[in-house]
């Protein structure tokens, strides 16, 4: 009895799961969820949480979080007649499941994966069309070293005078009432030129670089002209006032050099006498140690003397 107790008990627990199965399900916070009453919407559940269906109904579920679609690159002409090779991105995500279901669906047993799928396959078609906005610049205006003259990011964006790509497919997926999906970003993963275009295009980029090289370095030298101009000019206004100021302080010497030069012809004598004295003081202090010959000017007068003219003359001059 008691094994037939047990088994009863585990049947039981097996037939509750399965009724769970059919009858509970639960929605995360990252999705929303659809209840369908044989292929037709009943429900929309968009909080996270269990829930509860009759056993004759289906719940669809859909991650709302950003999903990245990457089509295959592909070749454009530009307005200039020059091919390149064009590779996308689209950030997208499901911001209306009901809507989403009923645009994307096929058939009454659609799954998630079913319905994106055919949601890729619309972003695909539009990103196409929006892709032509590249054939309305020159190549020269999407490979360029002149940040002025620089157009990819604009054709990226909405800013464009027939607007971007993101725009583009923006208005595609709003067109309609909507296919319940918001387009994040649209932007350009990989841009390059085939391999016959690439030598023209590294000529004319180089073509560019020294051209702008040159204006650099013309500016360079208008430039160092004006600094090196304004330099001679500071340097002769230098000179100018310096030979001035020479010329000025040499006027001043000569004119106190005339007094002493008057005063030295009234008694040349005694003025050579009283310069060499003069020398002796600063030549000789209590410290100095020379070795010259005894006849050895002014140091000849520590043997002769002054010259009876000379002392004649000093004595003179005390007596006046």
């Amino acid at each position: 009895m008691k094994r037939h107790f047990g088994a009863i008990l585990v049947t039981l627990i097996i037939v509750a799961i399965l009724a769970l199965y059919f009858v509970a399900f639960t929605v995360r916070w990252q999705e929303k969820a659809l209840v369908l009453t044989f292929g037709s919407i009943t429900d929309q559940v968009d909080e996270p949480g269990l829930n509860w269906i009759w056993p004759w109904q289906k719940v669809v579920k859909f991650d709302t979080r950003i999903r990245t679609y990457q089509p295959q690159a592909v070749q454009i002409q530009t307005a200039d007649k020059q091919t390149v090779i064009v590779a996308v991105y689209v950030n997208w995500r499901i911001s209306n499941a009901q809507v989403f279901y009923e645009r994307f669906r096929s058939g009454t047993a659609a799954s998630e994966a079913d319905a994106v799928y055919r949601a890729e396959e619309a972003i695909n078609a539009w990103v196409r069309e929006a892709m032509n906005v590249v054939a309305e610049y020159d190549l020269g205006q999407l490979v360029t070293i002149d940040s002025n003259a620089f157009v990819l990011p604009m054709v990226e964006s909405n800013d464009s005078e027939s607007g971007g790509m993101l725009q583009r497919v923006q208005a595609e997926a709003e067109a309609g009432g909507g296919y319940g999906i918001t387009i994040m970003d649209v932007g350009i993963r990989q841009f390059g030129v085939p391999d016959s275009v690439s030598t023209a295009v590294f000529a004319r980029m180089t073509a560019e670089r020294q051209r702008q090289a040159r204006t650099l370095f013309a500016q360079g030298r208008s430039v160092a002209n004006s600094i090196a101009g304004r330099a001679e000019a500071e340097a002769t206004r230098i000179r100018a006032r310096a030979e001035a100021e020479a010329r000025s302080i040499e006027g001043q010497g000569d004119a106190e050099a005339a007094v002493y030069y008057r005063t030295f012809m009234q008694n040349p004598d005694l003025a050579n006498f009283l310069r060499r004295l003069e020398t002796l003081r600063t030549t000789l202090n209590a410290r100095t140690t020379i070795v010259l010959d005894s006849d050895t000017a002014p140091y000849d007068l520590l043997n002769t003397g002054p010259a009876d003219t000379t002392w004649s003359s000093l004595t003179e001059d005390e007596n006046n």
